[in-house]
């Protein structure tokens, strides 16, 4: 009788997660299940909602969504580049009569933007808010908005309702979270504003009980299938658990700072040796500094980490604020990972300041060098509550207010060294070389565990570039770059003449890192013309291969040409000699004007009274 009354009075609760039906990047059931996994706000909000109410929940990446579904009251989370379908599904729902709320990053930053949509909104994280905005729609009054005044604990908390969640449609819906919030403060990132720039963690007992849970229901589930269906589909379950492509056969760890806290990883990945299970996570790349943690994650069943890696420029990752990520140590952190066998999947950036049409091929060319299993590439987004947002609002760069198009995908603002059509062709040409048939034999030739998986999900990755992405081109610009940097040996050391402008005596011994001549390319952000920095020792031999270079990016790009010698610390006479050769120069002229900077002042005594009469390059 209790039964039947509750049935009776209970409601729905409609949980949805949009996504636009035209999305061009509209993936397929096979990419789904082999890339894809589940976000949880919806399942966590599903179990902070009262025991007495039916939840749905439907994520439309997966399945349609019916605005004429029998419900009480509709929930939608709220990404920036979903805000458009979010609003227009709200719009139908209330036009049915429905009471919409709508939560999550987007609302929070744009509250006077989405309340124009719906009745009332979540902002912030919403585990303390939502028992009460479901209490206030049972007595009749909810309020239009419901601000976080402090950051919910994590102390025995609810696990996601998974469950809900549509089956046979993830790579994984076996999902759960350690950690909440990030003590870095990237530009562009949204986590710190958001979860806050400290972080909270669960207690490890209650996330490993947790985890043993889901891991019991999935594999009961996959019996239960296999039991009730037919002997075909049984051996195919069977294979697929035995190669790793069976849903659940990998748990996702969806916090965007795993590796937060050395001492809590320990004791987490220590007790996860007991349940017998793979799972991969998000990880700051500096993990590979520390032997005794990877491998104490590879025996705990680690076989993938995803890291932020953002840029292979010192200068864009300190623009972004990210200057913990070093990029002379990223190739031996890469190899940590790979001696353990953990699959490193780096987050890549394009658009950065300092970057120009040289940042795409010369990006590529590091990852499938150093055999990264899979790449993430976006286009550098100015999302709403980010300083990156608010920086380019005050320089007036932000062009394309069409939040359908702040996903990663598109350019949405004036980069400072390329243009928006080159930014983005580079984008398209990046991910399909980076997914040709010859780049995944590369990157993965080497790999001894897991291949089937490795290479299915690139295989799916592959397919998804071909349908949805343009091709993409990259500029002449690009090539002529990619082709000034080097790094040059030195080899003639014989009357070294020390910069003045550093504090370099020929007493001091050389150093090995000394006897190079780096040579980097870029286009300057306000002339017309390509910037070649040069550090370290110059000599006659990489002073004749520096000018080859010259010669051949100014006959290419028909640019001016300046060479900055500010940060060179050492020169031969012959090497100076020959900078201000008359023929050289002469060669250089029809196609563009070549300038030495700080070439005077850094080598004055050797240039006292040096004059060029016809080209005079010394003036700056």
């Amino acid at each position: 009788m209790d039964v039947n009354a509750k049935q009776k009075n209970s409601r729905t609760l409609l949980l949805l997660d949009p996504y636009p039906r035209d999305n061009p990047y509209q993936m397929t059931a096979s990419e789904r299940r082999s890339i894809w996994f589940p976000k949880l706000s919806l399942p966590v909000i599903a179990a902070y909602t009262p025991p007495d109410w039916d939840v749905c929940l439907v994520d439309e990446a997966v399945q349609e969504i019916d605005v004429d579904q029998p419900c009480d009251l509709v929930g939608i989370s709220v990404m920036t580049c979903y805000a458009p379908r979010a609003y227009e599904l709200a719009m139908a729902f209330r036009q049915r009569g429905k009471t919409v709320v709508l939560g999550g990053v987007h609302p929070t930053y744009c509250p006077e933007e989405a309340l124009r949509y719906c009745d009332a909104i979540v902002c912030g994280e919403a585990e303390d808010l939502w028992p009460q905005v479901v209490a206030d729609f049972e007595a009749g009054h909810v309020k239009r908005m419901y601000q976080m005044e402090h950051f919910p604990g994590l102390d025995h908390y609810r696990s996601p309702r998974v469950q809900l969640l549509n089956p046979d449609s993830y790579m994984t819906r076996h999902c759960t979270f350690t950690t909440r919030g990030c003590h870095f403060d990237c530009e562009f990132c949204s986590v710190s504003p958001f979860n806050g720039k400290t972080t909270r963690r669960r207690p490890v007992p209650e996330v490993i009980q947790e985890m043993q849970h889901v891991k019991e229901w999935l594999r009961s589930e996959i019996v239960e299938r296999m039991s009730t269906g037919s002997l075909w589909n049984a051996v195919k379950t069977s294979a697929k658990i035995w190669v790793g492509l069976e849903e659940g056969s990998i748990v996702a760890f969806v916090d965007d700072l795993h590796n937060s806290h050395r001492a809590y990883c320990r004791e987490l990945w220590q007790a996860m040796k007991a349940l017998n299970i793979k799972w991969g996570c998000q990880s700051t790349l500096f993990l590979g500094d520390d032997q005794e943690m990877v491998k104490l994650a590879a025996e705990s069943g680690c076989v993938s980490v995803f890291v932020g890696m953002e840029s292979i420029s010192d200068d864009s990752l300190g623009e972004t604020n990210k200057g913990f990520n070093q990029v002379r140590k990223f190739e031996d952190q890469i190899k940590m990972f790979h001696d353990h066998g953990i699959m490193v999947n780096p987050g890549m950036v394009f658009g950065f300041d300092n970057d120009d049409e040289s940042v795409f091929e010369s990006t590529l060319n590091f990852l499938i060098r150093n055999g990264v299993e899979l790449a993430y590439f976006n286009v550098l987004t100015p999302l709403p509550g980010t300083a990156l947002y608010e920086r380019y609002e005050r320089e007036g760069r932000i062009f394309d207010r069409d939040w359908a198009k702040y996903d990663g995908k598109h350019v949405v603002f004036h980069p400072k060294r390329m243009t928006p059509d080159q930014l983005q062709e580079g984008f398209f040409w990046a991910n399909h070389h980076f997914y040709s048939w010859g780049s995944i034999w590369h990157r993965l030739r080497h790999t001894n565990q897991r291949l089937i998986p490795r290479l299915e999900m690139n295989h799916e990755f592959r397919k998804l570039i071909r349908r949805t992405c343009p091709q993409g081109t990259l500029s002449p610009i690009a090539t002529v770059l990619k082709n000034l940097q080097a790094k040059l040996p030195t080899i003639d050391t014989g009357l070294l003449i020390p910069s003045a402008l550093h504090t370099i005596t020929q007493t001091v011994p050389l150093k090995p890192q000394d006897l190079f001549l780096k040579i980097k390319g870029r286009r300057h952000d306000t002339l017309t013309a390509l910037f070649i920095d040069l550090e370290g020792t110059l000599d006659h031999l990489n002073a004749q291969e520096l000018l080859d270079r010259i010669k051949d990016a100014a006959k290419k790009a028909r640019l001016d040409i300046v060479v900055n010698f500010e940060h060179l610390r050492q020169a031969t006479p012959k090497a100076l000699q020959m900078l201000l050769d008359q023929e050289i120069l002469k060669a250089v002229a029809p196609y563009a004007t070549l300038r030495y900077r700080k070439l005077r002042d850094a080598f004055h005594s050797a240039l006292e009274g040096v004059t060029v009469s016809e080209f005079e390059p010394l003036e700056e």
